[in-house]
């Protein structure tokens, strides 16, 4: 099973769990972006993913209008196409991975059980 959560700490300590939606990367900004949903809310966000030689890496804030706009207008896609699969009904989570759409077999976590069959 492939973990699809990192953990974030705000300015004050507090920690963070968000469930990764979707990773993307933009020939146009150089950049790998990793757009996430803060757990127990409705909050999402992305950040610039910037790899590291012992595989952790780290996030960057995203400075630019321009990355934000094509960022929102992924996440409105991402969105659409979710809603689409589940016939927009759709509120469970995966046992497996805790991310959104288990319960229509729409999650790709990788775990056979959570296959919506």
């Amino acid at each position: 099973m492939v973990d699809r959560t990192i953990t974030l700490f705000t300015e004050d300590g507090k920690e963070l769990i968000a469930d990764i939606l979707f990773t993307y990367h933009s020939e146009e900004f150089e950049h790998d972006y990793v757009v996430f949903q803060i757990r127990e809310s409705q909050q999402a966000s992305a950040a610039i993913y910037v790899p590291s030689e012992n595989g952790q890496g780290s996030l960057e804030k995203i400075e630019s209008e321009e990355e934000w706009q094509l960022l929102e207008e992924l996440l409105a896609d991402y969105c659409n196409q979710d809603n689409e699969g589940c016939g927009g009904s759709c509120s469970g989570s995966c046992d497996s991975c805790g991310s959104s759409c288990g319960s229509c077999g729409s999650c790709d976590c990788g775990d056979e059980a959570n296959d919506g069959e």
